[in-house]
């Protein structure tokens, strides 16, 4: 699976479960979420009743990411993203400031976003990440 075909769904919210570094071969970033369309599942969950689904994103490699609590995100008219809880920005603030301050300007990086219902999670990346299914 793709980044871009999670951003293709629509209808879903997301939890944020986890973040590391584990620093393996091929695996910078992880990054651990819930999916559900119901939102109280996320809320509920490891109830057995619920219907969630836990996604493995693995970054190769990253030059920076932040997580911020929900309640600390301002909404931004002048970004451009597609994708509804998985998220790929065309232009954004953070990627301009990344950019410019850690002078990238002839790189190929995107700005990856999780939109979680808690939690808002930025990751500037030149590489695509890999997406796994776990089955807990």
């Amino acid at each position: 699976m793709e980044f871009t075909d999670l951003v293709k769904e629509i209808g879903y919210t997301i939890s944020f479960e986890s973040i590391s570094e584990p620093r393996r071969e091929g695996v910078a970033l992880r990054v651990i979420v819930n999916r559900s369309k119901e939102a109280t599942d996320l809320l509920i969950y490891p109830h057995p009743d619920c219907k969630v689904t836990t996604f493995q994103i693995d970054f190769p490699n990253y030059i920076t990411y932040s997580v911020v609590y929900d309640d600390y995100t301002v909404w931004n008219d002048e970004q451009i993203f597609e994708g509804d809880s998985f998220r790929i920005y065309k232009k954004s603030s953070y990627l301009d400031y990344v950019q410019k301050e850690f002078r990238l300007p002839d790189k190929n990086i995107k700005h990856y976003s999780l939109a979680c219902f808690e939690h808002h999670i930025d990751i500037i990346s030149e590489y695509e990440p890999v997406i796994n299914r776990i089955f807990l």
